[in-house]
């Protein structure tokens, strides 16, 4: 196992994986990376990091055993893989967190970063911030781990990729190889689907807001007090990060854009039985839907 961490980001996530490696084994040393000092100062304040890194003049000795740690959005990994590659190609292992891998696994390639392997741990929060860490976050969930056909007749590939499985094990991850391509296919529908249509649903019901308002007096009623448990739960992940969301969409769009075609194909089914008023119909798919779902179990 790595007996050193380099972690560059040091939010929500980056914090969540320092915290999650000490309270698994303190010796590990780990040291931080983040734009934002006050992210550096709270982490070296609560204990999670050793050391701050100085990215810019790459002073930290990252040969030996060490994994480096990308926690940023994927826009931005790309960036830090094209700025930084001779400091990154240094370390035994480079992984990164981002939601699509097609994008980031391919330029470390071209980088000629052969010690990068793509992870996505599947959880995360819509909260920011490394005063909101959970170091429990990963436990019992599952890290995607990008391992091509071709990595598979690499020894030296095959074993960048176990260390990187392992890590992500140690602190509880349950590891699932996937292509990179079949990656972005899947979470597109798994993931950034669902994002979208939260974003969709908060807008709409925004834009309804923003119309009935001054009828409301009228009415004698308040809008938000007719508001449920039900839509914030279908809503909170609409609070994430514009900034990440904006990146996976452009990065990810054409999987996006094919799920969110077989989205309104199935919308426009209930639309249109609604407007016939097909009322058996409309139970049958309703309850073929719900049988389904209990069939695949999630």
């Amino acid at each position: 196992m790595f007996n050193e961490i380099s972690i560059i980001g040091l939010g929500f996530m980056g914090a969540s994986i320092a915290g999650a490696v000490k309270a698994k084994n303190s010796k590990i040393i780990i040291n931080g990376y983040d734009i934002a000092q006050s992210n550096i100062r709270y982490c070296k304040s609560c204990g999670l990091i050793d050391g701050a890194l100085n990215l810019e003049s790459d002073i930290c000795d990252c040969k030996g055993d060490n994994l480096i740690i990308m926690c940023a959005p994927p826009a931005a990994i790309v960036s830090l893989t094209d700025a930084h590659g001779a400091f990154f190609r240094d370390a035994q292992v480079v992984t990164d967190i981002g939601s699509i891998k097609d994008a980031i696994t391919t330029n470390a390639r071209i980088k000629n970063i052969e010690n990068f392997v793509g992870s996505h741990p599947m959880c995360g929060s819509d909260k920011s911030g490394p005063e909101n860490a959970d170091f429990k976050l990963f436990n019992g969930k599952n890290c995607i781990v990008i391992r091509e056909d071709f990595d598979l007749t690499d020894k030296n590939r095959a074993n960048k990729i176990e260390k990187t499985a392992e890590f992500w094990r140690m602190i509880g991850m349950n590891v699932i190889y996937s292509t990179a391509d079949s990656h972005d296919n899947i979470v597109a529908y798994t993931s950034h689907l669902p994002h979208l249509i939260s974003f969709l649903l908060s807008g709409t019901v925004l834009n309804f807001i923003l119309r009935e308002k001054g009828k409301e007096e009228e009415k004698g009623v308040e809008i938000l007090d007719f508001i449920s448990n039900g839509f914030k739960d279908s809503t909170r992940i609409a609070s994430s990060s514009p900034e990440l969301w904006t990146d996976i969409f452009i990065m990810n769009s054409e999987n996006i854009l094919a799920s969110l075609e077989d989205f309104t194909v199935s919308a426009n089914i209930l639309k249109g039985l609604i407007e016939t008023g097909d009322r058996e119909s409309l139970s049958v798919r309703i309850r073929e839907i719900a049988e389904q779902r209990e069939e695949v179990g999630f």
